[in-house]
């Protein structure tokens, strides 16, 4: 499971709520699908747990078990990475308002996306959208539920059901490598800011840094996912869309 981002955020407002997050969202061209890929990934998860809730105990070897047809996995999240793109500059001109905040943003930025790649490496996620929109809801509902988190069974489940969304969406088959990589990356920096400014209200103890973090969170799942936060949640163990 992705872990909690260790670098501060060093203040209790940082970058405010919406100056600049919307100019980022909105830069590389997939903003307006996701909304789409919400409801697809709500419909995804809930099959999936309606399957398994109703899978019967006992099976007759007598008994005739029709059998799904296999998904066709397409990976129309996949992009190939071009080590020239640098997301992290624009990012972080973007929000930051003095050198110091940008500074401090590139730096959450870089930490955040090195970590993450070594983890989506092992998992097999690397260079697919489906793994950054998975880090991020896991961050976000993390932060804005205070700590909760799903079991890595349930990451996995998630990461699945998006993938499968990317998959019903033939428009994201004709999406450019660059556009791509940059929203992929763009997904894992919100990600690092929320969990740096909820790690350094955690450890000091504030409330209002808590408080912060919280309502950035809530801000970026009305963004990114379209959806009201109060329907992300963890049941156990797995993410739940309403």
């Amino acid at each position: 499971m992705f872990g909690v981002c260790s670098i501060q955020a060093q203040t209790p407002n940082a970058w405010g709520y919406t100056t600049g997050y919307g100019n980022v969202y909105g830069t590389f061209g997939l903003a307006q699908t996701m909304q789409t890929m919400y409801n697809t990934t709500r419909r995804h998860t809930q099959s999936t747990s309606s399957s398994l809730s109703s899978k019967p105990a006992t099976t007759s070897s007598a008994q005739s078990v029709a059998v799904q047809p296999a998904r066709v996995i397409r990976n129309h999240g996949v992009f190939r990475p071009d080590k020239t793109i640098d997301t992290g500059k624009p990012f972080a001109e973007a929000l930051g308002a003095t050198p110091e905040e940008k500074a401090l943003i590139l730096k959450i930025y870089a930490a955040t996306k090195s970590a993450y790649e070594k983890e989506a490496a092992a998992k097999g996620w690397n260079n697919n959208i489906a793994g950054g929109l998975t880090f991020f809801t896991v961050a976000a509902i993390n932060v804005y539920r205070d700590g909760q988190e799903p079991s890595d069974e349930g990451v996995e489940a998630y990461y699945k059901a998006v993938n499968a969304s990317l998959d019903d969406m033939p428009e994201f088959a004709s999406v450019s490598n660059k556009d791509k990589q940059n929203f992929n990356n763009m997904l894992i920096g919100f990600g690092g800011l929320m969990l740096a400014t909820y790690t350094e209200g955690k450890q000091n103890d504030n409330a209002a840094t808590i408080d912060s973090s919280k309502k950035l969170a809530g801000m970026l799942i009305n963004m990114v996912l379209k959806t009201d936060p109060e329907n992300l949640r963890i049941e156990n163990g797995q993410i739940v869309l309403k």
